[in-house]
């Protein structure tokens, strides 16, 4: 069975999950076919970023926003490819 091409998504780093990815903003992320939805997506950054423990935690505590929609269901949002994935840590400060 081919493969079906989708347009890679863009993930968007803020604060400390910018900052533990040595300050990388975004990244163009290509979709394969184990990629269906936000969950999926979420699980391989994770294994992509592995390694960089600070992120991962990090990562597990942010609130994920597509194309300007926070999503609490990460598992009911289909990707088609195209869309903006915006990573926001918790804020802190007093």
């Amino acid at each position: 069975m081919a493969s079906s091409i989708r347009r890679p998504v863009k993930l968007l780093y803020f604060a400390s999950a910018k900052e533990f990815l040595g300050n990388l903003p975004s990244e163009d992320y290509a979709l394969d076919d184990s990629i269906k939805t936000g969950a999926d997506l979420i699980k391989s950054v994770k294994q992509r970023h592995a390694d960089n423990t600070n992120f991962i935690a990090i990562l597990d505590r942010s609130m994920i926003a597509i194309n300007d929609e926070y999503v609490y269901e990460l598992a009911t949002v289909v990707l088609k490819g195209g869309e903006e994935v915006a990573i926001i840590p918790p804020i802190s400060g007093g």
